[in-house]
């Protein structure tokens, strides 16, 4: 059983994982870890590298990651749709994904984890990824042995040259003159599109 975490437009080296899986579990009864991918993500703006985070109601306390609802009290939505819209526009293949990603951002989901969900789901299948998910229905401990823990490895306090899951392949980016590695699918498939899955 293979186990990780609910991510807001996962990084790279999240989807590089999971194309070597047949099945993962995501944890939904997980208590919500703040500043992790959990929610947040990072895109590639003319301004260099820039955080999108999803400000959430009660981040604070030990909340199950199924509960955790989107504060829309802050104005997040539109300035995260503007930052997108800013930094890929202009990307060659931006405009085909622009419509999914802008009807599933703003059916204003009431769980962080709806929205992670669908994202990470319309996310595989435009990626050719055919990993099965599945939620858990219980907390799992990590004194289980059959379970290989996942959650909260891919971290982005920490770079992915500490781990060995991602391989940085280098695509066109739109802004810099330096490639930038594992920023959020966003980036990929807005730089790369159809042929994304070769540089996972």
């Amino acid at each position: 059983m293979t186990l990780i975490e609910s991510q807001y437009f996962p990084c790279i080296e999240y989807f590089s994982f999971l194309k070597n899986q047949s099945e993962v579990w995501i944890d939904t009864k997980e208590h919500f870890v703040k500043q992790t991918y959990r929610n947040r993500c990072y895109i590639l703006s003319s301004h260099g590298v820039l955080p999108l985070a999803v400000p959430v109601k009660n981040g604070n306390k030990k909340i199950p990651m199924e509960a955790i609802e989107p504060d829309y009290t802050h104005k997040w939505l539109n300035n995260h749709w503007r930052a997108i819209i800013s930094a890929y526009n202009k990307s060659p293949y931006f405009e085909y994904y622009e419509p999914y990603f802008h009807d599933i951002l703003f059916k204003r989901h009431q769980k962080l984890l709806e929205l992670n969900m669908e994202v990470l789901t319309f996310c595989l299948k435009t990626l050719n990824i055919d990993t099965t998910l599945k939620l858990t229905n219980e907390y799992i401990s990590v004194t289980e042995t059959s379970v290989k823990d996942m959650r909260s490895v891919i971290h982005p306090k920490k770079g992915h040259e500490h781990r060995n899951l991602y391989t940085p392949v280098p695509y066109n980016q739109i802004f810099g003159n330096i490639f930038v590695p594992n920023l959020s699918i966003l980036d990929l498939l807005s730089c790369a599109g159809r042929g994304s899955g070769s540089f996972l």
